[in-house]
């Protein structure tokens, strides 16, 4: 797995407990088809909810950055549009 996005400077003073989700997150991105990235995101909503995680939106912007550069075009395209449907 590439791990380029663990040296984003954004995550530099990240919680442990938050980085270890989101090594995990994206080891789980690697594995799903391109056609499947927006569940993974619902199931990641859900997950962070049952483990009581609670990202900043700046926190929460730079996790769809992450995921959605692992998507193509359309599935982008999906992706923005539940995550709209998830922020009203």
């Amino acid at each position: 797995m590439n791990q380029d996005w663990l040296n984003r400077p954004e995550l530099k003073s990240l919680d442990p407990v938050k980085r270890k989700f989101l090594t995990e997150l994206m080891e789980d991105a690697e594995k799903t088809p391109e056609s499947k990235m927006p569940t993974l995101y619902m199931k990641t909503i859900t997950k962070m909810n049952a483990l009581r995680l609670k990202f900043t939106a700046q926190e929460s912007a730079l996790i769809s950055e992450i995921l959605e550069s692992q998507m193509s075009a359309q599935d982008r395209s999906r992706f923005q549009a539940v995550k709209k449907m998830l922020i009203k």
